[in-house]
């Protein structure tokens, strides 16, 4: 049986102003509820994952800088490149340590001497204020991170990232139909 184009066209037609509407209002209440991850996330990572980096980090070159310096008086404290960094499975603050340098042997050198030692990096379990700030900060790492379908959904970013996707079909979706006014015009046999 063929098809009565004029039909369906028509009925297409007819319903593309309501469908574009009706996606006009999905896209407002989707961009209402991604800004609403977005807005978590930011507040995880600025009150509390930035909060405990800073309060470690205070602590580090403060008070127990000053405990290890009773033992190696020589020590200074390195804060390494992924310190505070956000990631899933890398975002961290336990990218530190403590070190003394050593001199460097006169020659004939020896095998590679290097340059320093490590005299204290984070341990689990040694001190109770650092064990605190790093779960803290894991916690809203974790938070803001962790992925959809890996045992959970509350991952505020990809969340966010997934309300953008929507947002995208959606606004390809609406533009298709509003385009397909005018080409279905063309091809109707009034």
């Amino acid at each position: 049986m063929p098809v009565d184009c004029n039909i369906v066209l028509s009925e297409m037609l007819n319903a593309a102003p309501v469908q574009v509407a009706a996606i006009e209002q999905q896209i407002a209440q989707t961009q209402e509820q991604r800004d609403a991850f977005a807005e978590k996330a930011a507040a995880v990572e600025e009150c509390i994952t930035d909060v405990a980096a800073a309060e470690l980090r205070a602590y580090l070159e403060g008070p127990k800088l000053a405990e290890v310096l009773l033992t190696f008086p020589l020590a200074y404290l390195v804060i390494g490149p992924t310190y505070g960094t956000i990631g899933y499975g890398t975002g961290n603050i336990t990218d530190w340590e403590y070190r003394v340098d050593q001199p460097i042997p006169p020659p004939p050198l020896p095998p590679p001497v290097p340059a320093y030692f490590v005299v204290y990096s984070y341990i689990p379990g040694d001190d109770a204020y650092i064990d605190k700030r790093v779960s803290d900060y894991a916690f809203g790492n974790d938070y803001i991170t962790h992925p959809l379908g890996i045992g959970a959904a509350y991952g505020l970013e990809p969340l966010k990232d997934a309300y953008d996707d929507a947002l995208s079909t959606l606004t390809s979706n609406q533009n298709k139909i509003e385009s397909s006014i005018d080409v279905i015009k063309g091809y109707l046999n009034l």
